[in-house]
């Protein structure tokens, strides 16, 4: 597929890196169906990519995303708008957490409904400190259509949830959110780019078998499954990996001792 309103790239070191770029800048990246359909296709590509081991997920110009493209609203009928929401939206939103790669949210400017949505999906989340949130839909008369009511409720206590959801506001600040929970990192933003690079690259330093495994593991545990299954899966995971080395070991062993007989045939 070609991109129109996303940006799409492979980069960092040995290509370990997909950046996904929102690029509708005038609009503060607001979606449209276009740019959902793009988003979903990129996100599926990118978990293809053979050597990523992070998807870099930002907005061109001066905001993450405004959330969705409001002028389009009045040419959906109801069936249209619920398949928009429904099943673009929500694959999107799978397309992201059952991705094998880490997904980092890169925010700044206006990270608002759809948009706050979509980065609350990802694994981390590095904001801006000027970065504006929130959960506007209440205020529209509707709900947020893309996971977001949900997640509000399983990673905040309740009564914070609740105010964020129900008052519809879309000013708190990015200090408000991280002191809440629902941000991993908030930096300066004369250092944000830097410290945003920094992280990305630690992550690509990471074997990508413990990455994948790892996020399994806590994605099973967070979505409710009983501990002593959540243990187990662990188990396995572990079991996996440390046979994963060993033969990976035992490989390069014997990968350095052919060619060291080699060598030594030759010099005789």
């Amino acid at each position: 597929m070609d991109y129109n309103t996303v940006l799409y790239e492979v980069c960092g070191p040995g290509d370990a890196v997909v950046a996904i770029t929102m690029n509708r800048p005038d609009q503060r990246n607001a979606i449209n169906r276009e740019m959902a359909e793009e988003l979903l296709d990129a996100f599926r590509r990118a978990d293809a990519e053979p050597g990523a081991k992070v998807i870099l997920f930002s907005g061109a110009g001066k905001s993450f995303c405004a959330g969705g493209d409001l002028s389009v609203l009045p040419t959906f009928d109801h069936y249209t708008m619920v398949d928009w929401l429904a099943k673009t939206g929500l694959s999107i939103v799978r397309a992201i957490t059952e991705n094998d790669k880490v997904v980092i949210a890169k925010v700044k400017g206006h990270c608002i409904a759809g948009g706050l949505e979509l980065a609350l999906a990802c694994d981390l989340i590095y904001a801006s400190e000027r970065t504006k949130l929130g959960v506007t839909e209440v205020a529209m008369g509707i709900l947020p259509g893309w996971g977001g009511t949900v997640r509000l409720a399983r990673c905040l206590p309740i009564f914070r949830g609740r105010e964020i959801l129900l008052s519809g506001s879309k000013d708190y600040t990015a200090r408000e959110f991280y002191d809440m929970g629902l941000l991993t990192r908030v930096y300066a933003e004369e250092e944000f780019d830097a410290k945003v690079d920094e992280k990305v690259a630690m992550f690509c330093e990471r074997p990508a078998d413990a990455l994948r495994m790892g996020k399994s593991v806590m994605k099973e545990a967070f979505d409710g499954m009983p501990l002593d299954s959540a243990m187990n899966l662990e188990r396995e995971a572990i079991a996996w990996l440390f046979h994963s080395e060993l033969v990976t070991g035992l490989r390069e062993a014997a990968v350095a001792a052919f060619e060291a007989m080699k060598q030594q045939q030759q010099g005789g």
